[in-house]
C-alpha cells in the first residue's frame, strides 16, 4: 500500500501474526454457549424493557397528559420535547466522566449498581408525584430530573455491565436484551391508550379522566420497581456472575 508508511504496515504486520493461542487445536468459536446461560441476560432484558418504557413515556406519552391535562400550548410542548431529547444526550455525555469518578471512590459493582438502581428509584418517586396532577412547570421539572438520569444508561449501567462483565461477547448479548427492551415503543403507547381511554359521554368525564392518568403513572412506577427487583435478584441469586473481567482482560493485553 503506497500509501501507508514503515511504521503503520510493521504494526499491521505485528497485529496480524498468529498467536500462541491459534496455533492449538481448541476451537476457535467466536461466541461461548455457556456465556448465554447466564442469570442477569434475563435480568437485563427484563430491565431493559422496563427502562424504555419509562423513556418512552416521558417523550412520546406525556405531550399527549400535558396539553390535555395542563393545557399546555403544543408548541410549547414540541420545543420541551426537543430539549429533552438533547438533555438526554449532553448528560450522557456528562456522566461518563463522573462513572470514572465514582469508580476511584467505590468498588465496581458498588458504582455499577448505584448507576442502575438510584434511576429506577428516583423515577417511581417522579410518576408517583406525575400521579397527582401536577401543574406545568412541576411537570417540567420532574421531566428534566427523569431525563437527566436516563443518561445513565448508557455509562455505568446495564450496557456498561454487560460489556466489563464479558468483553467477547458482549455484543451478542447486547442485541438479545436491547431487542426485548426496545418493545417498550409498542408496549407504553398501546398501555397508556388502554389505561386512559375514556367515553366523553361520561358525566364526570375531566375527573375520571384525571383518575385514569393517575393509574397510568402508578403503572409506570411499578415497571421501575420491577426493574429494580430482577437486578437486584439476578445478584442474589448468581453472585459469581457479576465480576469485571473487562479489568482482567486489559492487564493481560497490556
Amino acid at each position: 500500500c503506497w500509501f501507508m508508511t514503515l511504521e503503520e504496515k510493521d504494526m499491521i504486520m505485528k497485529e496480524n501474526k498468529p498467536s500462541l493461542k491459534s496455533e492449538s487445536h481448541e476451537p476457535s468459536s467466536p461466541t461461548n454457549k455457556l456465556s448465554f446461560c447466564r442469570l442477569y441476560l434475563i435480568a437485563f432484558s427484563i430491565y431493559l424493557l422496563a427502562y424504555n418504557i419509562v423513556i418512552y413515556g416521558i417523550l412520546s406519552v406525556m405531550p399527549f397528559y400535558l396539553n390535555e391535562i395542563t393545557g399546555a400550548d403544543p408548541q410549547l410542548i414540541s420545543y420541551l420535547n426537543i430539549s429533552l431529547t438533547l438533555l438526554i444526550a449532553l448528560c450522557t455525555i456528562a456522566f461518563s466522566y463522573v462513572v470514572q469518578i465514582l469508580d476511584t471512590l467505590c468498588s465496581w459493582l458498588v458504582c455499577r449498581m448505584m448507576c442502575t438502581l438510584i434511576p429506577m428509584l428516583s423515577y417511581i418517586i417522579f410518576f408517583i408525584a406525575l400521579s397527582y396532577h401536577l401543574s406545568f412547570i412541576g411537570a417540567t421539572i420532574i421531566l428534566i430530573s427523569t431525563s437527566i438520569m436516563a443518561s445513565t444508561l448508557f455509562g455505568g449501567s446495564v450496557f456498561m455491565i454487560n460489556y466489563e462483565m464479558d468483553p467477547k461477547n458482549s455484543a451478542v448479548r447486547m442485541s438479545i436484551f436491547n431487542s426485548v427492551g426496545q418493545g417498550a415503543g409498542f408496549i407504553c403507547p398501546l398501555l397508556m391508550a388502554a389505561i386512559t381511554t375514556t367515553d366523553r359521554d361520561h358525566p364526570n368525564y375531566a375527573s375520571v379522566y384525571r383518575q385514569k392518568w393517575s393509574y397510568f403513572f402508578y403503572t409506570v412506577a411499578g415497571f421501575a420497581a420491577a426493574g429494580c427487583l430482577v437486578i437486584m435478584l439476578a445478584y442474589i441469586l448468581s453472585p459469581d456472575e457479576w465480576v469485571n473481567k473487562d479489568r482482567k482482560i486489559c492487564k493481560e493485553t497490556v
